[in-house]
């Protein structure tokens, strides 16, 4: 969601008359776009803005998550910020900089939540590529004890259906070839119906729904969402992978720990089998899925032996890939003020083993590619000469050399080895 909010504010003032400076240095203006779940984000974004000693810089802003959490703090904290806007302001910035930089005003701050004029600002793109996100909802109301997205983002609003297919069908003919539903908890939506069928008093359709009407528009030859809470995943989602083919068979679905004593105090209204029952129930209905997931270790009180239950769950799972993360402590959140804080040398040490669980099965579904051809769709430059990386519907990295540009096409490539990270394929086409 940060991602796609920083190409919107980017499109925004590229549209109200500023330019883009590569070189934060050469530049009158410098946004900083943040994320608040974990304190690592506000500590670098501190040492970060010590780093702008550029006598060129009139403003320097921080937008997104830790403003809105910060609030006129930041200026204390960051006294060189003179911007603060949340989540829901920054299609104001051109009105805000403009001000700003005609020394109309010093300092401003904006943590109001105007979503209705953002998503209305949001539908005009400078520039669209062959993948494109589009945010079908934002904020959350499951409350998890860890999590600060409700107290910054807000609680759960789904844009309406016409204006998402709007949206979708504006970007398929410009380019778009793979759309990317995004949202804090994109399962959960529920928004306002394009019409009323005869006989039904239904005003809102699911996500199952707007994936189908979506899936149905000329040109689009991937179709995924993210990301999704595993309470809210149905049936009649999971039937909707092996109905409208365009839909990947991938889905992330964060577990965050594998203890359902650890799940009750993080608020997840889950537990492990439940958890574990859906995946299987997903692979029954559609053979091909593969999962992702997210971990947290070293949520407060964690016993070794919840730990193991987490290591258990990983065995059973079987992911794809997944993203894991210790613990970190934010400020009003109800897990900040639980007894029994686990020690920071605990959390690396278990850290490492969780890695190492994951890895197992990372390295086994990239070996299991070698000898296929698979279509990638390539996103950006390698490391070496002529390397481009692309990923394939699994959200595989897949490492090829091609001695011409490539990225935002879709490549035939034969994958011929594979580490933990990535596999390595030669194009074919």
């Amino acid at each position: 969601m940060n991602e796609y909010d920083g190409q919107r504010i980017e499109d925004i003032l590229v549209l109200n008359g500023f330019t883009k400076e590569e070189n934060p240095l050469n530049a009158d203006v410098v946004i900083f776009y943040t994320c608040n779940i974990r304190e690592k984000a506000v500590h670098k974004l501190e040492s970060t803005v010590g780093m702008i000693k550029s006598p060129k810089t009139k403003v320097i802003a921080v937008g997104g998550c830790v403003a809105q959490a910060e609030n006129d703090n930041i200026f204390k904290r960051i006294p060189r910020v003179n911007l603060s806007f949340g989540p829901s302001t920054y299609h104001r910035l051109p009105e805000y900089l403009n001000d700003l930089l005609s020394n109309k005003k010093k300092k401003i701050i904006d943590l109001n939540n105007y979503r209705l004029e953002k998503f209305d600002i949001v539908k005009r793109r400078r520039k669209i590529t062959t993948s494109a996100y589009v945010a079908i909802q934002e904020g959350c109301d499951n409350f998890c004890t860890y999590c600060v997205v409700p107290y910054t983002r807000g609680r759960e609003y789904s844009r309406p259906v016409i204006d998402i297919i709007t949206e979708v069908k504006y970007l398929v003919s410009n380019g778009a070839k793979e759309i990317v539903l995004g949202g804090q908890n994109v399962n959960s939506y529920h928004g306002e119906a394009p019409y009323i069928t005869i006989g039904s008093n239904r005003r809102t359709w699911r996500i199952e729904e707007l994936i189908k009407a979506i899936a149905s528009i000329d040109g689009i030859k991937r179709l995924r969402y993210l990301t999704s809470h595993p309470k809210d995943f149905t049936i009649d989602l999971m039937k909707v992978h092996n109905e409208v083919p365009s839909l990947v068979p991938f889905v992330h679905i964060p577990v965050q720990s594998g203890s359902d004593r650890i799940l009750k105090l993080m608020n997840r209204n889950h537990t492990a089998k439940e958890y574990l029952d859906k995946l299987k129930m997903f692979r029954d209905i559609c053979p091909d899925i593969q999962f992702s997931s997210d971990f947290i270790v070293g949520f407060p009180s964690e016993t070794e032996e919840d730990f193991n239950d987490t290591l258990t769950l990983v065995e059973k799972a079987k992911y794809t890939l997944s993203f894991y993360f210790k613990y970190s402590m934010r400020p009003n959140t109800p897990a900040a003020n639980m007894p029994n804080q686990v020690d920071e040398k605990i959390k690396d040490e278990r850290l490492s083993k969780l890695i190492n669980a994951l890895l197992k099965d990372q390295v086994y579904y990239n070996n299991k590619l070698v000898g296929k051809t698979q279509e990638i769709l390539i996103t950006k430059k390698g490391k070496k000469e002529n390397q481009y990386i692309g990923k394939n519907i699994y959200m595989q990295s897949v490492i090829i050399n091609s001695d011409e540009n490539i990225i935002d096409q879709f490549k035939t490539v034969l994958i011929e080895s594979a580490d933990e990270n990535c596999v390595f394929g030669r194009l074919l086409s």
